[in-house]
């Protein structure tokens, strides 16, 4: 799929015909409700649906790939397809028990579009660093046709089997400044009219901001692609994209991610920004949301299509964010305007976030 300007701005009118007002999002790993012991994980899943109960989110992201290694690349899913080995075809019966058993509207399912790690008997080409450093997410070189193809017949065996409203793309839409240096990339760039091997080991190179947005509009390209896809099996599916916060905060940031807020809002229904200032090592966190509010309105003035997705956990440290930090921050964001919002993990074991010192902030139209 090469770079062109041909894709049309999304169906605006079909989101506004089946969009949730104001999404409260509880983002779930499939990861922490399997279990081997069968006993066990339906105990787990009765858990998760007493939570959803207790809550009363309307919208769930559900994981629908495994990551037992935490390295934010899928070598496992939780659905039947013809490429990636199935740890459990688990995706499904949970979605049903969250569809049969609670109030919620809408459940998407959290995939990748490139973080994929198949068997090495298939021989695929990946991301490649430029320096030959491994950085960011084991991932699948869009460029390549024979991954194009497999990428297109994971998504298409997943939306034929598996009933959801939705689609969260991971956050592994992304080049950095230094990738993809892989066969088939480079042979793209050529194509684009940029040298990729000097410009990928130049991030000062003064083509870079103009190579970063070829790099951004061939990811989104793709992304919008897969989508079209699915669309032809569930019409009405909406597509949501994680992305970084700092692409929100720095134009400059595109030749670091290949991800822009121009473009996400074209091809995407929605826009899921990873609101999460301790992953961002920022000082201040309530300017950081305030920052990220006012940028997001340059590109959706009445926040509808924005979610803001928000940290339990602080990955630095490994503990859990307090729950009151959490209400406060949601108040903070209902305040001045934002509509949609989440968090991210859901941890049933330890009861975190604390349901009951969130359910009042997390409410639709409470401030």
């Amino acid at each position: 799929m090469e770079k062109s300007d041909t894709t049309k701005t999304i169906k605006t009118k079909q989101v506004e015909n089946i969009r949730i007002e104001q999404m409260r999002i509880m983002h779930v790993d499939l990861d922490y409700l399997y279990d081997k012991n069968k006993v066990q994980q339906e105990r787990n899943i009765s858990a998760l649906i007493q939570r959803i109960k207790k809550l009363q989110p309307n919208t769930i992201f559900l994981q629908a790939f495994a990551d037992p290694d935490a390295n934010g690349s899928a070598n496992l899913v939780y659905f039947t397809n013809r490429h990636i080995p199935v740890l459990e075809d688990l995706f499904q019966p949970v979605v049903k028990q969250i569809k049969n058993q609670t109030s919620v509207q809408h459940v998407y399912a959290w995939l990748p579009l490139l973080a994929w790690e198949l068997p090495n008997s298939e021989q695929l080409q990946y991301v490649e660093h430029s320096l030959g450093k491994n950085e960011g997410y084991i991932r699948l070189s869009p460029f390549s046709k024979k991954n194009q193809r497999i990428i297109e017949e994971i998504f298409t065996d997943f939306i034929q089997n598996n009933s959801v409203d939705g689609v969260l793309y991971h956050d592994d839409i992304t080049l950095s400044d230094y990738e993809d240096s892989s066969e088939a990339a480079l042979i793209m760039y050529k194509k684009w009219g940029f040298n990729g091997t000097d410009l990928l080991k130049n991030p000062s190179h003064p083509k870079q901001m103009a190579f970063a947005q070829a790099k951004t509009a061939y990811l989104d390209q793709f992304a919008n692609h897969i989508s079209k896809l699915m669309h032809q099996t569930k019409p009405k599916l909406l597509i949501a994209r994680n992305m970084y916060a700092q692409v929100s905060l720095d134009k400059e940031s595109e030749k670091w991610f290949s991800q822009s807020m121009k473009s996400t809002y074209r091809h995407y229904d929605y826009n899921a920004i990873m609101a999460m200032p301790y992953m961002e090592k920022a000082t201040n966190h309530r300017q950081f949301y305030l920052d990220l509010i006012q940028q997001a309105k340059k590109y959706d003035p009445n926040l509808s299509r924005t979610i803001f997705e928000l940290q339990t956990t602080n990955w630095l440290t490994q503990t859990p964010i307090p729950t009151e930090e959490l209400a406060n921050t949601i108040k903070l964001l209902k305040q001045y305007g934002v509509k949609h919002i989440g968090y991210y993990p859901d941890d049933f074991i330890q009861e975190h976030p604390d349901i009951s010192k969130l359910k009042h902030a997390f409410a639709q139209n409470h401030l």
